[in-house]
């Protein structure tokens, strides 16, 4: 049995400790049938691992060469992608030398869930070593990765195209990447490509009191209660559990692994894949939880924030925002939120909340204002005279047009209001990813 009281008990885990918890799930059921001797080294302590393995990727992008690591986490849904990437993130950031504070600060800008966000993350770390005059090392999430680089039923997307081009431009900005997916999940082989180690997790199932799987309960059980400080019994009403597991392949056999998972996806899960290629290393993930529990908020913040704006571009035709026009919203969005103390709760005559005194907004051309139509109530100010470049007769001449460069916003609508309403602070924090989207 593995009474886990705190912290340091988690650390005392031996590699003998760590493959007696693993011979209770079906993984090692599987495994030792298709493996005849297991060996003990490869189950390691889970805070080891986690610190090693951050270790590892902080020396790679801090190394006399200008550049990059990606490292690829893959799992069903509850597997702890999230709170895997954001563990190695936290000490990464340590081992370059932030304290907790700058951390809990910096992964509002560190954490990119849709396809702007990382396009505007790359940007900005593009500038910082523009003021710096050299690039310097810094981590990065790209969470649920299949929103920047998937591959879809009608092929790759125009902003997918555009990112898959970016990651190749930027491998001297020694931006560690720490990628999660779903597992079942097909990604565009340009961004597996990129990757140099992979971590795949999975869920065993435990019963509570039904002394299937002992050690594994008395793990969890102590865990939960002593560690995470939640009671068992007050929050499951369910005694079927999930205890948590991961697998890591390094640079050696994460292609094979990532070849033989796109060519198999539907037909095999991520024991399978334990059963087919033997782990470099193999923890128990359940343990790791507690480690982001100073980002969590921060974490849910940026989550709620994401598939708030995610839900507007996939809501219904009144609403709805086209993908050519995102990141204009993002801009207008941002903008909004500057000036929040200009949105009034009082409504108009079609319900529109009231911006008071009215504000304005530069726009390029008309088709920028055609698109933001369903925001709210916003007029488009005089055309004024502009002057362009045009080649005509083998030559470039000058041409004067007249077009109009702002809009002004008298009110929006209540989706709107109420986004900015709740999500007003993670918008401000997160402001630099979208300010450069032009």
């Amino acid at each position: 049995m593995v009474d886990i009281k705190n912290t340091s008990d988690i650390e005392k885990l031996t590699s003998t400790d760590i493959l007696n918890l693993f011979k209770e799930t079906k993984a090692f059921k599987l495994l030792s049938t298709k493996v005849r001797n297991i060996r003990t080294d490869i189950f390691v302590n889970p805070i080891t691992f986690l610190r090693d393995i951050s270790k590892y990727i902080t020396e790679s992008i801090s190394s006399a060469f200008d550049t990059d690591y990606w490292i690829l986490i893959l799992g069903g849904p509850g597997a702890g992608k999230s709170t895997l990437s954001i563990a190695i993130y936290k000490h990464i950031m340590k081992n370059l030398g932030y304290t907790d504070e700058q951390i809990r600060n910096s992964i509002y800008l560190d954490f990119c869930y849709l396809p702007y966000d990382y396009l505007g993350r790359i940007m900005l770390h593009g500038k910082q070593i523009e003021e710096k005059g050299k690039s310097f090392p810094h981590p990065i999430i790209l969470d649920d990765a299949y929103h920047l680089f998937g591959v879809f039923n009608g092929g790759i997307i125009g902003t997918t195209r555009k990112l898959l081009g970016k990651i190749w431009e930027i491998g001297e900005y020694r931006l560690a990447h720490i990628v999660n997916n779903q597992f079942s999940l097909p990604l565009a082989q340009r961004a597996i490509m990129r990757m140099r180690s992979l971590i795949i997790l999975w869920k065993e199932p435990i019963s509570i009191g039904s002394n299937e799987t002992p050690n594994m309960e008395e793990t969890y059980l102590s865990y939960v209660k002593n560690v995470l400080n939640k009671n068992h019994e007050a929050n499951y009403s369910n005694k079927d559990v999930d205890f948590l597991w991961g697998a890591f392949y390094g640079e050696d056999k994460a292609h094979e692994v990532m070849r033989y998972i796109t060519k198999n996806r539907k037909n095999i899960d991520e024991i399978n894949i334990l059963a087919k290629f033997e782990p470099d290393y193999v923890f128990p993930m359940l343990l790791i939880l507690h480690e982001i529990s100073d980002l969590r908020k921060a974490y849910k913040d940026i989550k709620c924030c994401s598939l708030s704006i995610e839900h507007y571009y996939d809501n219904e035709e009144d609403l709805k925002i086209e993908e050519s026009q995102e990141r204009l919203f993002l801009r207008i969005l941002i903008e909004l939120n500057k000036n929040f103390d200009r949105i009034t709760n009082k409504v108009d005559s079609k319900g529109f909340y009231i911006v008071d005194p009215p504000l304005d907004f530069q726009i390029r051309n008309k088709k920028d204002f055609d698109a933001l139509q369903n925001i709210g109530n916003i007029r488009l100010e005089p055309p004024i005279k502009q002057t362009r470049k045009i080649y005509k007769d083998s030559t470039y001449i000058k041409e004067i047009y007249y077009e109009s460069s702002k809009i002004k916003i008298y009110s929006i609508n209540s989706y709107i209001y109420n986004f900015l309403k709740h999500c007003h602070e993670t918008l401000e924090k997160r402001s630099q990813l979208y300010e450069r989207l032009h």
